[in-house]
């Protein structure tokens, strides 16, 4: 509520010091970093995916879906492109067809006895 006098940051139109600028989850400050939004309330891109982001089934990390990155999602789950492969043969399945066994996915050659 101080007098900005250098160095102000705008956001959703109202204006903030730099130092006050931070992340709701962890309190680093936001000035010249990527960040997003929900609720109205700003967080750093680590906080927002460990909160937010929907967790890849194969290496359970955050899906960002930022810069770009691309992913899978079928029925309630999802992989980032590279973690979307065949339990048994570690085949990328990206554009493949597939079989699942309970919450593995296989390619057609490893799940043909299933």
């Amino acid at each position: 509520k101080q007098a900005i006098t250098t160095g102000g940051v705008t956001y959703r139109e109202q204006p903030w010091h730099k130092e006050c600028f931070v992340c709701t989850g962890c309190k680093k400050q936001l000035s010249g970093q990527r960040f997003t939004s929900r609720d109205e309330l700003a967080y750093c891109l680590s906080c927002f995916c460990n909160l937010y982001a929907k967790k890849c089934a194969g290496c359970t990390n955050p899906i960002s879906g930022l810069g770009g990155t691309k992913y899978i999602s079928f029925e309630e789950r999802q992989w980032h492109n590279d973690c979307f492969n065949c339990k048994k043969c570690s085949l990328s399945l990206v554009g493949r067809g597939f079989l699942t066994e309970r919450d593995d996915i296989l390619c057609p050659e490893c799940g043909k006895d299933i």
